[in-house]
């Protein structure tokens, strides 16, 4: 009888062996979820939003929590949807932003923005003060912003914090709300991590956030006649 080589019989067996799938890998519903995040949102969703996206996307939240898992999981959506759009601080539009959170917003504005009703990135809130907000809604050929966005990027509604860099930012954001509280102030609308994670919210929010800035420019209109 013919006497195999041990390479032989391994040779075999080569193109049916398969890489052992990790528990911190992404699965192919972790990549859907992202990939229809992705495509609602006109950019990729940030890690700390997984934990706010419901019992579908746990494992992603769990993969959320490691930088190298999480990046690993971008590299794979990159590779298995390659016509989304991809990470960056950079707009459709050409607009230079500071953060993902605030990209992911800015593109829900846009999609949504009146012909009649103009956007600005970063107002200040009073002249010689450093004070300012993300994005303002503003009326045509008028600097001072109607109603002011707040994009609260590592936070939920909750205002709930692990860490002390979420601390420091619910400061920031406690000292700007006491400005608008303040007599004659123009609105505030603040978006946080949990409605940047349901698109249908974000929708709704940023409506009503252009809803309310014509409210105040019909205001300003008739109180100068």
């Amino acid at each position: 009888m013919r006497q195999f080589s041990s390479r032989a019989r391994m040779r075999g067996h080569t193109f049916r062996q398969t890489r052992r799938i990790s528990v911190w890998d992404a699965t192919s519903q972790d990549l859907r979820i992202m990939a229809e995040l992705t495509k609602e949102l006109g950019a990729p969703p940030v890690s700390p939003m997984m934990r706010y996206c419901g019992p579908q996307a746990h494992h992603l939240a769990e993969l959320a929590g490691n930088a190298g898992d999480w990046g690993r999981l971008l590299g794979a959506l990159a590779r298995r949807y390659a016509h989304l759009p991809e990470g960056s601080h950079v707009a459709s539009d050409g607009t230079e932003l500071e953060s993902n959170p605030e990209r992911i917003v800015w593109e829900t504005l846009r999609r949504l923005q009146p012909d009649d009703l103009d956007l600005c990135c970063h107002p200040l809130l009073e002249k010689g003060r450093f004070l300012r907000s993300d994005f303002g809604i503003c009326a045509p050929d008028d600097d001072t912003p109607l109603v002011y966005l707040e994009v609260m990027g590592m936070l939920g509604s909750d205002r709930e914090c692990q860490t002390d860099v979420e601390e420091h930012s619910l400061e920031r954001l406690a000292i700007k709300e006491r400005w608008f509280s303040e007599p004659d102030r123009p609105l505030l609308r603040i978006i946080w991590l949990d409605m940047m994670a349901h698109p249908g919210w974000l929708v709704a929010i940023c409506e009503e956030a252009f809803q309310a800035a014509y409210a105040r420019m019909t205001m300003k209109q008739r109180s100068r006649r």
